[in-house]
């Protein structure tokens, strides 16, 4: 009978505690955005909802699509419901009254860098959106926004 290797399972484990535990003083801590997606695990479980695609936070659109930011989007399941995002092909509408412009949309390494001109409460502001997908997650991160928190976003499905 072999034994199993435990040794990749001991390094393995090394490098996630090491990814969980505080910076060192001096050192650059996670972004916003960052710990936002590392919550969204935790609070979704890696396994949610296995064989139940239609459950906020447990899908992410096909990543072959042409915009696969489109759709609602959240901050957590229950958030879905009355406070989700809606993301368009050329536009976005967030919690706080704050709707974008995109003026330019490139695909970048694992999602999309956008320009938009953005408004809250009335002011119009040019900004620099950049939009991350992280698969195990099953999130969107949102980071580089003036206007926009950086956080990480559940998928709650097509717009309404």
């Amino acid at each position: 009978m072999r034994m199993p290797d435990w040794r990749g399972m001991i390094v393995g484990g090394a490098a996630v505690l090491a990814a969980c535990s505080p910076s060192p003083e001096g050192e650059a801590s996670p972004s916003p955005g960052t710990q936002a997606v590392a919550e969204l695990v935790e609070e979704t479980g890696e396994n949610a909802g296995e064989g139940s695609a239609s459950a906020p936070g447990t899908t992410l659109p096909p990543s072959d699509a042409t915009f696969r930011y489109v759709g609602r989007w959240a901050e957590s399941a229950e958030q879905c419901r009355s406070e989700a995002w809606t993301l368009t092909r050329d536009g976005l509408t967030a919690p706080d009254d704050i709707a974008c412009d995109f003026t330019r949309i490139e695909k970048s390494t694992g999602g999309y860098t956008i320009d938009a001109i953005c408004a809250i409460d009335g002011a119009e502001e040019d900004d620099n959106i950049t939009l991350r997908f992280a698969e195990s997650a099953k999130a969107m991160l949102v980071e580089g926004a003036a206007t926009l928190p950086e956080t990480g976003l559940i998928y709650c499905g097509e717009g309404s």
